[in-house]
């Protein structure tokens, strides 16, 4: 491993800021689609037709928020290989 320059140390760091950063906004998305199927199953389990609508509208919302954490930590993975792969040159 080649030794780094001070601007490459600090890009480097920036850029496992950012990766730690998606990482855990991919981790709250993911507890955001958990509490958003929680209370979709409330509204299900009530019953009613407005309960039965806010429960939809909830499953939607956390299969969309489950898919944005699942894309979010898969970019944070991707940027850990990047780095991996900066450090290495």
């Amino acid at each position: 491993m080649s030794p780094l320059d001070l601007a490459k140390a600090e890009e480097l760091a920036s850029q496992r800021q950012l990766m730690r950063r998606a990482f855990g906004q991919g981790r709250r998305w993911y507890l955001r689609a958990v509490l958003l199927l929680l209370v979709a199953g409330f509204g299900f389990a009530r019953g009613g037709q407005l309960n039965v609508f806010i429960g939809a509208i909830m499953l939607i919302l956390a299969v969309l928020s489950g898919s944005l954490g699942r894309t979010m930590r898969n970019n944070a993975r991707a940027m850990k290989a990047k780095i991996k792969l900066m450090e290495a040159m």
